[in-house]
């Protein structure tokens, strides 16, 4: 269960990694067809870490065309390494789940110190919209001194924004993201980037519908450049902490139509999560079924073999050695079973000779897997003894172990 975790929140913080990167790479792009597609672009983040989820494709559609192409069919995607074994993977799971918790803590302990302040911001800090559920903007107590009329009304628009695009509840998953991945840079990198993408997707709502106010909405972007934010996921500031350069250019690009923004928007989500989905190879079905791998060292005298057996639990196994030198001809037959308290069972029947006679019964040795067992039979004729060191494992049926 430990190392299944572990697994999947690496896969998770490779994919994040990738689409963060791949969105940095096409920034140049978004930024060509207006701050509202840069800030849409975000959603590819989600998109593509809800891609492991999809039900994966069976005939592994790019490695076809891959072959298809005159490549090697072996050559592709695979599937992640396997991690180590639990004991060492649950101190790194405890790590980072302690990293989350304090993260998380953090932002939890920042809106509790806002919302005590019931909507009245002090001087000097930033207007913001405030909750999730039932927002509310929340002012400072120097709002009507530091803007004129027009400015004010500007900022509420840009607020309002705020709440008809539910940007706390994305401002949240984002900081989820980030708790969960809090080791990754790329991850505090991108949900800044994000919330700066934000504020500049506002800005161009507000002035699409207002073309005229722009003069005064730059004024109140100066007037606000030096305003301190809460810093919590649940508000959306008026100012920000990217550079003011940047939001006043911004207002300068001119906004695609939203029909072409969202053909825009769609085709590269589409491609992108398609393509995702189509590398991923569909998994290795692995049944609960387990078999026993039987590790030996037979000793007879000066003769040493050490064969291995890979059975079914409750089929009958054997091994024959001929010691020779006076050693004899030896078969031992062994059968595997499992009871319900994990131990194994080993019953194991001897012969001797050629032809092969039976000896006395059935020897029943009991252990956990893993567990080393020692039987010594005596040779009936007077010959050494046989010594058998012998260390049973279970395997999944569809490993095959190598011995070391």
């Amino acid at each position: 269960m430990t190392e299944a975790l572990v697994l999947a929140g690496l896969q998770q913080a490779l994919i994040l990694s990738l689409a963060v990167i791949l969105l940095r790479l096409v920034r140049p792009v978004l930024l060509r067809q207006g701050a509202n597609t840069t800030y849409s672009a975000w959603l590819l983040v989600p998109a593509l870490l809800l891609t492991p989820t999809l039900p994966r494709p069976s005939s592994e559609p790019l490695q076809i065309v891959w072959a298809a192409a005159g490549g090697s069919a072996a050559t592709g995607f695979t599937t992640m390494p396997s991690l180590p074994q639990v004991d060492r993977m649950l101190p790194c799971l405890l790590v980072w789940l302690s990293g989350t918790f304090v993260v998380l803590a953090l932002c939890a302990w920042r809106h509790w110190r806002l919302i005590r302040r019931a909507g009245s911001l002090p001087a000097g800090s930033s207007p913001a919209l405030v909750g999730l559920l039932r927002p509310h903007i929340a002012l400072p107590t120097d709002f009507e001194l530091r803007f004129s009329p027009e400015e004010r009304e500007l900022i509420l628009a840009h607020e309002a924004v705020h709440r008809v695009r539910l940007d706390n509840l994305w401002n949240l998953l984002a900081t989820l993201l980030t708790a969960l991945h809090w080791w990754n840079p790329l991850a505090w990198w991108a949900v800044h980037r994000m919330r700066a993408d934000q504020e500049l997707a506002c800005d161009a709502a507000v002035l699409r519908a207002r073309p005229n106010s722009k003069a005064a909405y730059i004024r109140a972007l100066l007037a606000t450049h030096s305003l301190q934010s809460a810093g919590t996921p649940l508000a959306s500031h008026w100012s920000s902490t990217h550079p003011l350069v940047e939001r006043i250019t911004m207002l300068k690009h001119h906004e695609v139509s939203p029909r072409r923004r969202f053909a825009f928007l769609g085709l590269g989500l589409l491609s992108t999560v398609g393509l995702a989905w189509a590398a991923q190879t569909a998994p290795a079905t692995h049944s609960n079924a387990q078999r026993a791998y039987i590790q030996t060292e037979i000793r007879v005298g000066a003769h040493v073999s050490k064969p291995a057996l890979l059975v079914e639990l409750g089929v009958p196994a054997t091994i024959g050695i001929d010691a020779g030198d006076g050693g004899g001809h030896w078969e031992v037959l062994m059968t595997v079973t499992q009871q319900s308290d994990g131990q194994l069972r080993v019953q194991t029947e001897r012969s001797f000779g050629t032809p092969a006679q039976k000896l006395d019964g059935k020897h029943t040795q009991l252990g956990r897997p893993g567990m080393s067992m020692v039987l010594t039979f005596p040779a009936p004729d007077g010959g050494p003894d046989f010594v058998m060191k012998r260390v049973v494992k279970l395997v999944p049926v569809d490993v095959v172990p190598t011995r070391r």
